[in-house]
């Protein structure tokens, strides 16, 4: 019910600012501009699309790497779609976006775990981005009484938010959701949702903790890409600018963006920042001395620009659904193909147990159903291949370039599908091979 008298309020206040500055003044100033121009507006926002999916593809676990990029991409922009159109504080997309990796045989631990580290390099770089925006601001507008009158709050938010985020990686590295399914019991708390799946989620703070002591490199060059994405945004700023009539200076266009941003996600509570993000915008305009009729008309430029993107976020939505059940199908024709084409010789005949590569047609024949993750996939065919050495759960995380706890769940997700069996007699360093089938 809140919800809806936000929204309810938001609507109301942004047709209050269009009254005041006069429909027809703002149908003029946007008449102006031509088809070609709103398709140039909207180069910056798909470079900032395309360089974030950069930006989620470094942070995905090894079962993810095959996907091609542009999947990637229809992915992410799917749940941005969703994220601006859902009352959830911009992260109701997230979990959708696990959801549909996991479509493409990604372990949930590993989707999950990139989504949530994501959205961390994400966070943080956008709090760099307003801080550089409230330096700039400063810098520009230091004889702006009405800016240096919200300059203190500003400072006091972005600190909160860096402390927010700072919480954020700590908490992430102790262990989120083992410290969760811990603390509600001790509370009187039990939901069974989380219990039913405690041991899943303990392997996603394993995935977590091990991306932060790992991958640090992939973690700083996410927030890198997702810093640029940022400045995309501020490119976007300076285009608008520039289309209304300008002047449209570089540093002006960083600084408007930064604060709009921070606008937009100190107003997450309000249904798409509806009302609070365009009166903002359209007094930032005016603190950085463009006319109100410039400042609405940019204000639902940027809305235009998030209505056609939550379109083609639906689209990509639609497109995955259907690419979905194609994938489906493939294990399917894939066993069929094997069966019709091939007659393979008995397997225990001498024929199979002297030829590697009978061996191996017959064993994926005979498994064909199996649902595998990449991983499994070719470290199964490195072993029917002729590996040398003892199979352990260590030479499979160097090899697989995965971490420990993670090889050693794939190994028993192998040994209870009856794929792999412990050897005998060992009682540290234990090894595995093919089960006999």
């Amino acid at each position: 019910m809140l919800r809806l008298f936000l929204l309810f309020v938001g609507l109301l206040t942004l047709g209050l600012i269009v009254w005041h500055i006069g429909p027809e003044n703002v149908y003029d100033a946007a008449a102006q501009l031509g088809p070609v121009a709103l398709l140039v507006m909207l180069i910056p926002s798909a470079i900032m699309y395309v360089v974030e999916a950069y930006g989620w593809k470094v942070t995905l676990g090894p079962s993810a790497k095959e996907i091609p990029f542009w999947r990637v991409l229809l992915i992410r922009t799917a749940g941005e779609a969703v994220n601006m159109t859902t009352p959830a504080g911009y992260v109701g997309g997230e979990p959708l976006k696990a959801h549909l990796l996991r479509k493409y045989h990604v372990p949930m631990e590993e989707a999950f775990t990139s989504v949530i580290i994501a959205k961390t390099t994400m966070t943080i770089a956008e709090v760099l981005f307003i801080l550089l925006g409230i330096a700039l601001g400063v810098w520009l507008l230091d004889s702006n009484e009405s800016f240096g009158q919200t300059l203190p709050a500003a400072l006091l938010s972005v600190g909160l938010l860096a402390f927010v985020s700072a919480g954020l990686v700590f908490v992430q590295r102790q262990g989120l959701f083992t410290w969760l399914l811990e603390f509600l019991p001790k509370i009187g708390l039990k939901i069974a949702y989380l219990e039913a799946r405690g041991e899943r989620l303990r392997s996603v703070d394993r995935e977590i903790w091990g991306f932060y002591s790992h991958r640090r490199t992939a973690f700083s060059a996410s927030t890198g890409l997702f810093f640029l994405g940022w400045i995309a945004e501020a490119l976007e700023v300076y285009v608008i600018i520039w289309y209304l009539g300008g002047p449209a200076m570089a540093l002006y266009a960083i600084s408007i963006a930064a604060l709009s941003v921070f606008i937009k996600s100190s107003t997450f509570f309000i249904p798409g920042s509806l009302g609070a993000q365009d009166g903002g915008n359209l007094l930032l305009l005016n603190a950085f001395g463009y006319s109100d009729i410039t400042g609405i008309t940019f204000a639902l430029l940027r809305r235009f620009r998030e209505l056609v993107w939550i379109g083609i976020g639906l689209l990509c939505l639609a497109l995955l659904g259907g690419r979905h059940r194609e994938f489906r199908k493939v294990p399917h024709t894939t066993e069929a193909m094997v069966s019709n084409t091939f007659s393979l010789p008995p397997l225990d005949s001498a024929e199979v147990s002297s030829t590697p590569v009978l061996r191996k047609a017959h064993f994926w024949q005979r498994n064909a159903r199996v649902s595998l993750n990449e991983r499994q996939r070719n470290m199964l065919n490195r072993v029917l291949d002729g590996f040398k050495d003892n199979l352990t759960a260590g030479k499979w995380a160097v090899i697989a370039k995965c971490s420990i706890p993670t090889a050693q769940r794939d190994i028993k997700e192998l040994i209870d599908q009856g794929l792999l069996v412990r050897n005998e007699g060992e009682s540290e360093n234990t090894s595995y091979s093919i089960a006999a089938q």
